[in-house]
């Protein structure tokens, strides 16, 4: 492939996944990570994208953030099936936090309907107060900090210091990636930072993923694939993931196994 070839290819996925890792642009392009290296440099210079630590981002997204106008229409009903499949798992009474990604608030516009009894629900996520703050059995607390208006939702040193202090029953959060090897992943900072805070706030942690995210992986780790996370509930299997290398550190759960229909 030739130089101007391999730079094409490489703004191309950029601008598809939103951020990516020297290593892993070596072994797609079967170069040395030094020669991606000179290609992101010449790339930055001709302000195509911009270098981050490891990697690189879209040029236009220094913060490499997805607008959350753009996230709530995109695979809708693998978002649904998803959030019935976690519903299940919410007991009455539950103490629960959740974050701002649109699979949660998928869970909370259920949780709204439902009928789940003396739940506690904490959030940093704008859109979750204003969904949950007329439901009379739900106690709403609203974590605060610094607001973000590309997810709605409070970040920053105050928000990761007020979870560090609670402890729930059950944290659910979504990501943008869950890889082998690599973990779950996101791609901003001061989110996989507020994640991390909640999977350790929880007595039982749940990552809500749809299959396009398997496989991939992000800038910045929420979790190791390790046993960090209790649960993994997607809406089916991908066929270019291997989900038995993952079955021995995380229970899986498959919406179109699991789903109750009169939810």
């Amino acid at each position: 492939m030739l130089a101007e070839e391999r730079k094409k290819f490489i703004c191309d996925i950029i601008n598809r996944k939103k951020a990516v890792r020297v290593a892993e642009l070596s072994k797609q392009l079967g170069i040395t990570e030094a020669t991606v290296r000179k290609d992101l440099d010449d790339l930055e210079e001709e302000k195509k994208l911009r270098r981050t630590h490891g990697g690189a981002i879209p040029f236009y997204s220094a913060a490499v953030n997805y607008m959350m106008s753009d996230l709530l229409i995109v695979h809708i009903e693998e978002k649904k099936n998803i959030a019935k499949a976690a519903y299940r798992f919410i007991d009455d009474h539950d103490t629960v936090m959740c974050d701002g990604s649109t699979t949660v608030l998928e869970l909370a516009k259920l949780l709204v309907k439902g009928e789940k009894k003396g739940l506690t629900i904490l959030t940093n996520s704008i859109n979750l107060v204003n969904l949950l703050k007329d439901s009379k059995d739900i106690t709403l607390i609203q974590i605060g900090g610094e607001f973000r208006t590309h997810n709605n939702s409070t970040m920053g040193k105050i928000t990761e210091k007020t979870i560090r202090d609670l402890r729930v029953d059950k944290t659910f959060i979504g990501l943008n990636g869950v890889a082998l090897g690599y973990g779950y992943s996101v791609t901003n900072f001061d989110d996989a930072a507020v994640k991390k805070e909640m999977i350790k706030a929880a007595k039982q942690s749940f990552v809500l993923a749809d299959n396009s995210k398997f496989g991939d992986s992000y800038l910045a780790k929420v979790a190791d694939d390790e046993g960090e996370v209790d649960f993994l509930i997607t809406d089916k299997k991908n066929e270019t993931f291997d989900y038995m290398s993952m079955e021995d550190k995380v229970q899986i759960v498959y919406a179109e196994d699991s789903i109750d229909p009169g939810v």
